[in-house]
């Protein structure tokens, strides 16, 4: 599916985002090319904007794509999933959080969750404490030392 048509379900389904709100969600993306395409849909008339405020905030013009966007199945137990990855994550369990974050974006159906699920995973993944390694022990051949 090409970003344009990725935005334009996204902002049916999170209407009156502005469009660096927008932007952070898509973080795959450079946030000027997102802020371009939503700009280039509204040009096309297929979002509306509305100025409130200093920002403007973004809606989907096209019926079917709003209805669509609205009829993706929703999932009780992800809620729940995503609470507790949210959890964990902020509890500092981040090993924990990314491999639910993994399962949640395993089971989503909804591409904005699983868009979001691999982003918050990526952050546990980076604030992960590597193991250090511990001079008092070594490999097999590698003694050097007494007897």
């Amino acid at each position: 599916m090409s970003l344009m048509k990725t935005l334009e379900i996204f902002i049916a389904a999170n209407p009156g985002l502005t469009s660096r709100d927008i932007a952070e969600q898509f973080a795959d993306f450079n946030v000027e090319s997102v802020q371009r395409a939503v700009c280039r849909l509204h040009d096309l008339n297929f979002l509306t904007r509305e100025l409130k405020g200093k920002e403007c905030r973004y809606y989907a013009v096209n019926s079917e794509v709003v209805a669509s966007a609205n009829k993706q199945p929703v999932d009780k137990g992800l809620d729940e999933l995503v609470k507790r990855a949210e959890e964990l994550q902020n509890g500092g369990l981040y090993r924990r959080a990314a491999t639910l974050w993994m399962d949640i974006f395993k089971r989503s159906k909804v591409m904005t969750l699983r868009e979001r699920s691999l982003k918050q995973r990526q952050q546990c993944l980076k604030k992960v404490k590597q193991a250090k390694s511990q001079s008092d022990w070594y490999l097999a051949g590698q003694f050097n030392g007494g007897h």
